[in-house]
């Protein structure tokens, strides 16, 4: 397999977590793109040149995290991040989109800020910024968000990428001395090896 990434892309990131914790990095050829730069090599791939995109073992491209993540839960060893059906399969999609939500949103943020114009208002990148700590608030009452089996699922693994991402790129977002409930829950996810091995740069 080959995925195409960006060192600081939380949506690369996240396939890559998922990789590390299905055991398959050593299956994974790693081609790092700069996904604005519209390489031939990428737009073969994927015509909206994004990342992270996977070609399979077959040659066969997959784009969008959730659908590589999928795949690769699929494919990979140990227990499914992606519980098959019933309440598990629920709550885990909950928690997915909750997450990708919350890097959705830090995500425009920080394009927006990049190249906006000069002197120009801000306004999405305002109203991104203020669902960012309206999420994190949300978060840090909802006690079924926080509460674990000791398993970790996909929807964990998401929103913990997003508080990463938020801490990297919104430094004025300062939810771990704010919010401890949501610190606690984070602190040994962030701890997985999947984690550290991926933590932006």
């Amino acid at each position: 397999m080959k995925l195409y990434l960006n060192k600081t892309s939380p949506y690369a990131r996240l396939v890559m977590v998922v990789a590390h914790e299905k055991g398959l990095t050593g299956k994974i050829e790693l081609a790092w793109t700069d996904p604005w730069a519209s390489s031939s090599e990428l737009l073969a791939a994927n015509p909206f040149s994004k990342v992270p995109t996977l070609l399979t073992d077959d040659g066969l491209p997959i784009v969008d995290s959730i659908c590589i993540c999928d795949y690769l839960d699929e494919v990979g060893g140990g227990l499914r991040l992606i519980p098959p059906r019933g309440s598990d399969r629920l709550r885990t999609l909950r928690k997915y989109g909750l997450g990708r939500g919350l890097i959705d949103a830090a995500f425009g943020v920080t394009i927006e800020r990049r190249f906006h114009d000069a002197g120009g208002e801000l306004a999405l990148a305002d109203r991104w910024l203020a669902s960012v700590a309206r999420a994190l608030e949300a978060f840090e009452g909802d006690k079924a968000l926080l509460s674990s089996n000791g398993t970790v699922d996909l929807g964990d693994l998401a929103i913990s990428v997003g508080l990463s991402y938020a801490e990297f790129r919104l430094p004025e977002v300062k939810w771990r001395s704010s919010l401890p409930n949501l610190s606690g829950w984070f602190d040994p996810l962030d701890a997985r090896p999947s984690m550290r091995l991926t933590a932006p740069e």
